[in-house]
């Protein structure tokens, strides 16, 4: 056997005992997917042992009106929700409250929780979620309303910063103010103060018309009459021109009480959105001579 030979032999005695294996391919759809499996067992294995220690407790919270805090007994855990990705959801967080809106719902409500007409309106569940919590609601609104007028019956409410009370036309010698939780917009207190200047200020043209309105149901008076009187008074002559009959009301013919709010300052005129009565706000603007220049967005 020449030397030429026995290399060819050994070669192919080699080749015989050696395993052959394809290449291997990485095919990334695929790790991908096998990272998503592994996450989404650690994460489903977390919460049932979060759900575990709740369920080893005896209890969980829910939240809501008159029932923050209030233990409630626990009969399943539930098991979170996946997305197409295999994240868990969760639930939204409380949205934040915007304390203007909260100011002109909590002040409304008394309004119609004053006016014996329109208590049938007032839901207090509804009016204990405007609070920081149960006992802030019982302490302020307690269960007639008065803590948020300041102990006074009330029927108009001019709201822009501090909030003036009114009976009828007179203000109320008292003012309020709001502080507000700034983690939630609730409110967590109420403040009554004297108002300086014996009770004067204000709008004049606000509380001068949509009071005498309010005045002027109670007292019994005609209706017609009054309102004329008072929207030559305090309505422009243009307006009463172009907008016919009830110019500045939009056409509410008994309105019960009066919130103004979001008074805004420009050059010559300033506005308020105004409810009364029904339940609709509507925008006026009142002009350089104290009357009414624009109602109901026109």
């Amino acid at each position: 056997m020449t030397r030429i030979d026995l290399e060819e032999e050994l070669a192919a005695a080699m080749l015989d005992r050696t395993e052959q294996v394809p290449p291997r391919t990485y095919d990334a759809n695929a790790v991908v997917s096998t990272v998503r499996r592994r996450r989404r067992r650690l994460q489903l294995s977390a919460a049932a042992a979060v759900a575990a220690v709740a369920l080893a407790a005896g209890f969980v919270s829910r939240s809501g009106p008159g029932l923050v805090g209030a233990p409630v007994q626990a009969t399943a855990a539930p098991s979170p929700d996946t997305g197409p990705t295999g994240a868990p959801t969760h639930p939204d967080p409380v949205p934040l409250a915007d304390p203007s809106q909260t100011l002109r719902t909590l002040f409304l409500s008394a309004l119609r929780q004053q006016n014996p007409a329109t208590r049938a309106e007032v839901d207090p569940d509804a009016v204990a979620t405007l609070f920081a919590d149960r006992s802030t609601y019982e302490r302020i609104w307690g269960t007639d309303s008065l803590g948020v007028t300041c102990g006074e019956q009330v029927d108009g409410v001019l709201a822009a910063g501090e909030v003036s009370l009114y009976q009828g036309t007179r203000r109320v010698d008292r003012t309020v103010s709001l502080t507000f939780d700034p983690a939630t917009g609730r409110v967590t207190g109420l403040t009554c103060r004297p108002v300086a200047g014996h009770g004067k200020g204000g709008d004049p043209t606000v509380s001068g018309f949509y009071g005498g309105l309010v005045a002027a149901v109670k007292s019994g008076d005609d209706d017609a009459a009054r309102r004329k009187q008072l929207e030559q008074q305090f309505v422009s002559e243009y307006l009463r021109a172009v907008r016919g009959p009830n110019p500045a009301t939009c056409y509410s013919h008994e309105p019960r009480f009066w919130l103004a709010d979001d008074a805004t300052s420009m050059t010559l005129t300033h506005g308020w959105t105004v409810t009364f009565g029904d339940n609709d706000g509507f925008p006026i603007d009142i002009d350089e001579n104290g009357k009414i220049a624009g109602s109901c967005g026109g």
